[in-house]
Formats: C-alpha cells, sequence, structure tokens
C-alpha cells in the first residue's frame, strides 16, 4: 500500500528541471521528509543499460521502438526503486515520468497521443502520480542556457521544430490540467521556490 508521495518535475533539455529535482529533495529533507531523487530513462540498473542505448547516436529505433524502450526502462524502475520507496514512506522526486513520453514520443515524433497514453498507463499501473510540474523554459533559451545540444545525445541532435512540437505538447498537458505550469523564467531559487510552494500543498 502506498504511502508515501509521487512527485514528477517534467520539462525541456535545458530547462533545469534536474537541478530543480536536487533542491527540492533536498529541502525536504531538511524539512524532515524522507524523500529520494530519481531519474528518467534510468534509475535502476536494467533502465540505466536501456537508457544508455536509447540515446546512443548509433542506434536510430523508430518512433514505435523509442517508445517501448522507454516503457521497458520505466517498468524496471517503477518495480525496483518508485514503488519500494513509495510503500516505505519516502517522497520520490523523479526527473520526467510518463509526460515526457507524450511530449516527445507522441508531439514530437509524431505518435498517436491516445496510443502513447494507453501504452503510459498500462506499463505504469498501478502507480499514480501526486503531483507532476512542468518547469517552463522556451526551446530556445534552454538550449541557451545550457551551452547548446550534446552531441553525445541522440535526442538533443533533433532540429528545432522537433523541441518546438514538445514544447506544445507540455503546454496542451498544462492546459488540460496533467501538468502545473511553473514559470522558469527567473533566477534558479525563485523558481525553486515556486515548486516548493506547490509541493507543499500535498503534504
Amino acid at each position: 500500500m502506498k504511502n508515501g508521495k509521487f512527485i514528477v518535475i517534467e520539462g525541456g533539455d535545458g530547462a533545469g528541471k534536474s537541478s530543480q529535482c536536487r533542491l527540492l529533495a533536498e529541502r525536504l529533507i531538511n524539512s524532515g521528509t524522507d524523500a529520494i531523487v530519481t531519474r528518467e530513462p534510468g534509475g535502476a540498473p536494467l533502465a540505466e543499460a536501456l537508457r544508455s542505448l536509447i540515446l546512443d547516436p548509433k542506434y536510430s529505433p523508430d518512433a514505435v521502438a523509442e517508445l517501448y524502450l522507454y516503457s521497458a526502462a520505466r517498468r524496471d524502475h517503477m518495480n525496483a526503486v518508485i514503488i519500494p520507496a513509495l510503500n516505505a514512506g519516502k517522497t520520490v522526486v523523479c526527473d520526467r515520468f510518463i509526460y515526457s513520453t507524450v511530449a516527445y514520443q507522441g508531439y514530437g515524433r509524431g505518435l498517436d497521443i491516445d496510443f502513447v497514453r494507453e501504452v503510459n498507463a498500462k506499463t505504469i499501473a498501478p502507480l499514480a502520480v501526486d503531483l507532476a510540474l512542468f518547469v517552463d523554459v522556451p526551446p530556445a533559451v534552454a538550449f541557451e542556457r545550457k551551452g547548446g545540444a550534446d552531441k553525445t545525445d541522440r535526442l538533443e541532435s533533433e532540429q528545432a521544430d522537433f523541441y518546438e512540437r514538445i514544447y506544445q505538447g507540455f503546454n496542451a498537458m498544462c492546459e488540460s490540467g496533467e501538468l502545473l505550469r511553473i514559470d522558469a523564467s527567473g533566477k534558479k531559487e525563485e523558481t525553486a521556490e515556486k515548486i516548493y510552494a506547490a509541493v507543499k500543498r500535498i503534504l
């Protein structure tokens, strides 16, 4: 039986979500909440091995294969790390989850959104997300912040229109209420305060 809280932080590449995950977990721990940080794809041994394959530029899986690779990594991550931590009463802060799959493989790659959602739902059952946040930084600004694309990351070699479609996908999920938008146009510390304020409401 789940006792902990499952919090997801989403965002485009370079938006600063990984830093915000760490800052949130540190603040939760300092306030007395037992919390861990994990990431997708990855977070568990098999999932990390799949992450290396997914992001390796020497491979070129099509959109459907990519979707299932992410799903396999997610299922392993969920069973090995997320659910045990939640059952132990921990708050889990996850850097990316199913919303990235909708944004990247659905909006970005052009797969049918309902198909992507169906695969996601079957992959994570019976897990539920308590709070999902979108660190909102436009793609051009995000890439400038991170100093350009990482050439060792297959996804970061995509064209700008791919990331614009992903951003549109995240925006659509914010508008539907799946994601809570966090304006990250200011300083890192300001964004962290907004995230913590949102998280406090569910703890």
